[in-house]
């Protein structure tokens, strides 16, 4: 699985899920300070949760949120089940 499936899987989490306020469910690109490029998901619930799935590589996902601070996941099962626990 790549970057760009993992992006799409955590889309689609996100929108079946509806996190999807305030502002849906963005898909985008960026490049950390270090020059590395990734992959990114930015979903939310208002109120109670912003969060960003930053996908760098398919074994180097890092998740910021406001619930949890940032965190590194190195599959996309282990991110999964973090995402399972947001509900």
């Amino acid at each position: 699985m790549n970057s760009s499936d993992i992006q799409q899987k955590v889309y689609q989490w996100a929108t079946e899920s509806n996190f999807t306020a305030p502002y849906g469910v963005l898909m985008g690109e960026g490049q950390s300070s270090r020059g590395k490029k990734y992959k990114s998901v930015t979903f939310g619930r208002a109120r109670t949760l912003d969060c960003e799935v930053q996908i760098y590589n398919r074994s180097f996902i890092v998740v910021r949120s406001s619930r949890h601070g940032s965190l590194t996941f190195t599959s996309y099962e282990s991110l999964q089940e973090f995402l399972n626990g947001l509900s």
